[in-house]
């Protein structure tokens, strides 16, 4: 059954209170993790700079295995973020930033300062 318009208005507003009073702040963030870990599957999935495809470098060959890699050391992640440090060569916009939260996110976390990214910048090089 659909949802009312005033239902629809509540459930925002919770939403939104959650939002506010972080509530949602352990959600959020592993959502920016899971758009980060994407982006760096699809970059993997693309051929390397010398033609080779990556799965027959790291023999990472799904999705699954490449997420197991990364889980493998709490380090893989944020290293492999940091890898496309300073222009995120090689990502498209939408991956550079989901790459680069995870990595604002870790220097929040570890009180440094974060990572300011300009991606006006990227999307005319990209």
């Amino acid at each position: 059954m659909p949802l009312s318009n005033a239902e629809r208005q509540r459930r925002y507003r919770q939403r939104l209170k959650a939002r506010a009073s972080g509530a949602l702040v352990v959600e959020q963030v592993q959502m920016a993790v899971e758009r980060a870990i994407h982006a760096l599957w699809a970059y993997h999935e693309r051929p390397s700079p010398s033609g080779i495809a990556w799965s027959e470098i790291d023999g990472c060959h799904s999705l699954e295995a490449y997420r197991s890699e990364l889980e493998r050391s709490p380090a893989n992640l944020l290293q492999t973020c940091r890898a496309f440090l300073p222009d995120f060569s090689g990502l498209t916009v939408a991956e550079a930033a989901a790459v680069a939260e995870v990595i604002a996110l870790a220097d929040v976390l570890r009180l440094a300062t974060p990572l300011k990214v300009d991606f006006e910048a990227l999307a005319t090089v990209g």
